[in-house]
């Protein structure tokens, strides 16, 4: 399980902070110090902004929210003691993003749009027992449409 402070923005988008939380699946496949393997998450988050839309009318609001989050994806890790691991990571991420045009003359008119793009990410993970580890990341994800996120995320997880 994983949480954090996520911010979307670029393209035709209005920028805008949230709470981000999700989880992931991964295998760790050992070569002495490194680590490498395959891993998947599904995620979602909080971010939601609203601004006046002058151009739709008098009073009219433009608001924006990042959905679901899906990756697949892989990662290099290298063991620097044997509690604290730290890695790269990189793959295919999808996200979901809806916009909603507020009008009080016509109603709101409600549009959501899947963006495909890539994930780079940095972490590092602190062993607490042969099972549990507490982890620290940073990421950026670059969607279509010239959309893009950044994350930082605090997670715990098990090991077996």
């Amino acid at each position: 399980m994983e949480a954090g402070w996520g911010r979307v923005g670029g393209g035709s988008r209005v920028a805008g902070d949230g709470f981000v939380y999700g989880a992931s699946l991964g295998y760790d496949l050992a070569r002495g110090n490194l680590r490498v393997g395959p891993e998947v998450e599904i995620a979602d988050s909080t971010q939601s902004e609203c601004r006046p839309y002058a151009t739709a009318g008098a009073g009219a609001r433009r608001c924006e929210r990042a959905d679901r989050d899906l990756y697949v994806g892989g990662r290099l890790g290298y063991v620097l003691n044997p509690k604290l691991l730290v890695y790269g990571k990189f793959g295919y991420s999808n996200a979901r993003f809806s916009t909603r045009l507020e009008r009080a003359s016509t109603g709101n008119v409600d549009r959501a749009t899947d963006g495909d793009g890539y994930r780079l990410g940095v972490g590092a993970e602190y062993a607490i027992t042969r099972a549990v580890y507490l982890s620290g990341e940073y990421r950026y994800s670059h969607y279509s449409a010239d959309v893009h996120r950044n994350q930082i995320l605090a997670g715990v997880g098990l090991r077996f």
